[in-house]
């Protein structure tokens, strides 16, 4: 079995706590150090031997640095994407189009997480539906909104940011990615990719399992409580 390091909150370690715990590893370096820290958007490190994890973890509590050991198997698992050329916000759900304008409607009260990035190439936009049941993907320049008449005349990156606050409203419950927050709370509507960066692709995923694994965490803890 192996083990992947979480991060306890979106705090950056810093980079020589990482160095310092890494000289225990034979995994990572501290070399490696830095390319984590810059990396760091909830998980640290994966598919991590129990021991060296353990030592990790240890290390980087001696620095007051927190982190979580999660077997490989307890986290998350994206699904693969269901790719949308096109969106109509309807009273009731959210109707998503393929690029056969094939529909498939989606409850609001089902929608778990929103993710918004760019990670150097393309802004990305994510939903995912239930406990990671279902997941939709589009891109800002794939993306129409000629079904939705209030958005026309507006800019494809400010029909996104409406977009997404409008889901927002709609599904206040859905959990939010760093990218998806900082639309909803005020960013300016013109040049997104400023506001919405990833250092890298991989850094933009982790974070979307770093937060439904906390989300699924909180729902355990809840119903326990309830028991």
């Amino acid at each position: 079995m192996t083990y992947a390091l979480l991060q306890t909150s979106m705090t950056t370690p810093p980079v020589e706590a990482l160095q310092r715990a890494f000289r225990s590893s034979d995994s990572l370096s501290a070399a490696d150090a830095v390319f984590v820290a810059d990396d760091a958007f909830g998980i640290l490190a994966r598919d991590l031997p129990a021991d060296e994890a353990q030592n990790i973890a240890a290390s980087l509590a001696n620095e007051n640095v927190r982190v979580d050991l999660v077997a490989e198997g307890d986290l998350p698992r994206l699904p693969d994407a269901q790719s949308f050329s096109s969106v109509q916000v309807t009273p009731d759900c959210l109707r998503l189009f393929n690029a056969l304008e094939a529909a498939t409607d989606i409850p609001y009260k089902g929608v778990r997480l929103l993710a918004v990035g760019y990670d150097r190439h393309v802004v990305r936009f994510e939903i995912i539906f239930g406990d990671a049941v279902l997941r939709f993907h589009t891109t800002l320049d794939t993306l129409h909104f000629h079904h939705n008449p209030e958005f026309n005349g507006r800019s494809p990156g400010e029909n996104l940011v409406l977009l997404v606050r409008r889901i927002r409203q709609l599904s206040p419950h859905a959990i939010l990615n760093r990218g998806a927050a900082t639309l909803c709370s005020g960013a300016p509507m013109e040049h997104i990719e400023d506001f919405v960066s990833y250092p890298r692709t991989s850094a933009f995923f982790e974070e979307m399992i770093w937060l439904l694994w906390r989300a699924r965490r909180s729902d355990t803890e809840a119903s326990t409580e309830t028991t």
